[in-house]
């Protein structure tokens, strides 16, 4: 394959793959702020899935990336390529902690009827997940930055 087509598919790849993290994880947010047990529930049901699939998706561009960066010659110890590894790695734990706090409650509301239990609640109000938002938002525009300007931090 050529370096413009490997290229293409690492870029759609991670775009797909970020709009499978950060758009669903902000709706969960959402939802959950809502405290409406109904709609947690159906929305936080399909959470492991759509991150399975946002994960598949990193994972592909970054297969990609690779080997466009060896078709096309690209130096893979080049300054902007291992900030961008380091801050893809920092991203996808971010989203894991995400997908923990998404996963605690999917368990809470599991024990709720109709009103939201105190472990819901409690679920709910935990400041991790807006972090984990406001430090994924941020990660993914320093990954665009660093992909796109290619700085040199270190020299």
């Amino acid at each position: 394959m050529n370096f413009l087509f490997l290229k293409f598919l690492h870029v759609g790849s991670m775009f797909l793959a970020t709009a499978l993290a950060v758009g669903p994880s902000v709706l969960l947010y959402l939802i959950a702020r809502t405290r409406d047990v109904g709609a947690i529930r159906r929305a936080f049901g399909h959470a492991t899935t759509v991150f399975r699939a946002g994960g598949a998706f990193y994972g592909l561009g970054l297969l990609f990336g690779f080997a466009a960066a060896l078709t096309g010659q690209i130096d893979l110890t080049a300054q902007w390529l291992i900030t961008a590894y380091v801050l893809v790695g920092v991203l996808i734990a971010t989203n894991l902690v995400f997908e923990r706090w998404t996963r605690r409650v999917d368990r809470s509301v599991g024990e709720s009827a109709g009103e939201p239990s105190p472990d819901l609640i409690e679920a709910i109000r935990a400041r991790a997940p807006l972090a984990s938002l406001a430090t994924m938002v941020t990660l993914t525009l320093l990954i665009v930055f660093v992909m796109v300007v290619k700085p040199s931090l270190f020299g």
